[in-house]
């Protein structure tokens, strides 16, 4: 994904987590993350977009790329929450019944369950360490870690990430679908590009193009937003997933399923143009568009709530 992309899914998330109904408990918890969140909301679409311009691991970390193939064991797929699209499309897929391999050196579960670690850890050092400390880590510090991890998370969800297929050659139908998503949220929010951030609504959240509203009625954007309003949200991780790498590892499984639903077997790199990539498989560009934005919106949510709770409760100890 694109800078403003990963921006904005890490603000969407937040706001998921004010909209949706939670217990009493757990709404405490969501509400102390929003209101950090929004204090330190302005190096968002820096601290997202870290790991593109700086880490720059996107061989490794931003990919867990799967090959179909015909011998062995049938694959083991690990479960998403009921309420995932991606779960839903891909329940039927032929793909499920067959081995996959799992191409040597990419690893983004890995990567988002140590970033996961690594905000908690640092926010106990921080409470743990007298204020003035050297090494104490700042609010920044820890801020640019969440980023971080929204953007790892969110690239789990793209389906060329976890597909071996060489889809960034040729026509680079893997830029040009996550253009699309970039372009869309450029074109509806308003962007204070200078200062590489949004403008923001009176509750702190990307300021929408009101010129513009009509248009937006009619976009993949709106039907994400709808889709989501219409969802139940829960912080389960998923049927035997214990952890964000288990999560994470399901998500990358079911990206792979989809990718395969979008263009299928029998296409790749060479003969996938840029006419008709968008409808060669069983699932259209918009159910993509829908399916990707809308799970990766709720998957940083509970990720990001899930890691915030679990600090909360070793800082009341």
């Amino acid at each position: 994904m694109k800078q403003y992309s990963h921006a904005w899914l890490a603000f969407m998330a937040i706001k998921r987590l004010e909209d949706v109904e939670l217990s009493t408990s757990n709404r405490k918890y969501a509400d102390s993350l929003i209101k950090w969140f929004k204090d330190h909301k302005d190096g968002v679409a820096q601290g997202a977009w870290y790991p593109d311009l700086i880490i720059k691991d996107m061989a490794s970390s931003h990919v867990l790329k799967f090959t179909p193939g015909n011998d062995g064991e049938r694959g083991k797929f690990r479960k998403l929450p009921t309420t995932y699209l991606l779960r839903q499309h891909c329940q039927d897929s032929d793909l499920r019944q067959r081995p996959y391999e799992i191409d040597k050196d990419t690893n983004l579960p890995d990567r988002c369950e140590a970033i996961a670690h690594s905000v908690i850890d640092n926010l106990k050092m921080q409470e743990s360490e007298e204020k003035g400390s050297p090494i104490a880590p700042t609010d920044n510090h820890v801020a640019t870690l969440l980023f971080m991890l929204s953007h790892y998370v969110a690239d789990g969800h793209v389906p060329f990430h976890c597909d071996s297929r060489r889809f960034s050659d040729g026509k680079n139908i893997h830029g040009k679908l996550e253009g699309e998503w970039d372009d869309a949220i450029k074109k509806y929010y308003l962007l204070d590009e200078a200062n590489e951030r949004f403008f923001y609504n009176p509750a702190g959240y990307p300021l929408p193009d009101r010129e513009k509203e009509q248009q937006y009625r009619g976009s993949f954007l709106k039907k994400v937003e709808d889709n989501l309003r219409n969802r139940d949200f829960n912080i389960s991780w998923g049927t035997r997933n214990n952890n964000v790498w288990d999560f994470m590892s399901a998500i990358c499984q079911h990206s792979y399923l989809f990718s395969y639903l979008f263009i299928p077997e029998g296409r790749d790199h060479t003969n996938v143009t840029a006419q008709n990539w968008k409808r060669l498989g069983s699932v259209s560009f918009e159910e993509v568009n829908i399916a990707v934005l809308c799970d990766a919106i709720d998957s940083i949510a509970r990720i990001y709530f899930r890691i915030w709770r679990k600090y909360k409760r070793w800082e009341k100890r």
